[in-house]
């Protein structure tokens, strides 16, 4: 199903609105700690790469964690939320995180003129524009470079289904009890993810952008879905 770009963009406002102080808690809770597992799986495929653009970074999890782990590398991070790049820029004078800078902006339309050897977005797939964000891209990342997209998927599984909703009911009561901020986000997102066809949409398109080595790995039960690919 292709949802409508209004429709997105006004989810992401609703979403990221005065969530942002509570963000990492949340994820780490409602995911059950796995969102680090997911992370480190991203991390893992960087070799000491130079410039890094991390796109919707939120409050910095994923760019801190390259950063840290390639002190020699440059990560730009952006995001279209104040409020979440305002915790991250604490966040990384906290941890005294120099190689990393952020930017206000909306993914599809972020530009620049240096280009990068890694793109990463982490639970963008689902709201972005793929059909402009892509193409932007491609002009922005190097020949043999590396872009990697992780999001949450709809399990194709009946039983896993079965499971996905009962999941959501739980943290639904749950977050709603102890982060009431969360709670539109929480009841309306299990819809959006059932809803958003992002993993054959965004394989299709990078591959009429002249990306190859695509490659999709399904992960936690089928809970969410790292795409990779290589710019020729």
């Amino acid at each position: 199903m292709v949802i409508d770009e209004k429709i997105k963009t006004a989810l992401i406002s609703e979403f990221f609105t005065n969530t942002g102080a509570t963000y990492n808690s949340v994820v780490n809770l409602f995911t059950l700690g796995i969102d680090h597992q997911w992370k480190k799986k991203i991390v893992g495929h960087l070799t000491a790469p130079k410039r890094v653009l991390d796109l919707a970074c939120g409050t910095g999890i994923l760019s801190f964690m390259i950063a840290q782990k390639f002190p020699k590398s440059q990560v730009v991070a952006v995001d279209v939320s104040p409020g979440y790049l305002e915790v991250a820029w604490r966040n990384a004078y906290k941890k005294n995180i120099k190689n990393v800078s952020f930017v206000l902006n909306a993914a599809e339309n972020f530009t620049s003129t240096e280009r990068f050897d890694v793109v990463t977005a982490s639970y963008l797939a689902k709201y972005a524009h793929l059909d402009r964000l892509i193409p932007n891209l491609a002009k922005m990342i190097v020949s043999g470079g590396t872009l990697l997209f992780h999001d949450f998927t709809y399990p194709k599984s009946k039983s896993l289904q079965r499971l996905f909703w009962v999941y959501f009911k739980i943290i639904q009561v749950i977050g709603g009890l102890i982060y009431p901020e969360w709670k539109s986000v929480l009841v309306k997102l299990p819809d959006l993810i059932r809803d958003t066809a992002w993993v054959s949409e965004l394989t299709k398109i990078l591959a009429k952008e002249g990306f190859d080595q695509i490659k999709v790995e399904s992960l936690t039960l089928e809970g969410s879905a790292l795409v990779s690919a290589r710019k020729k």
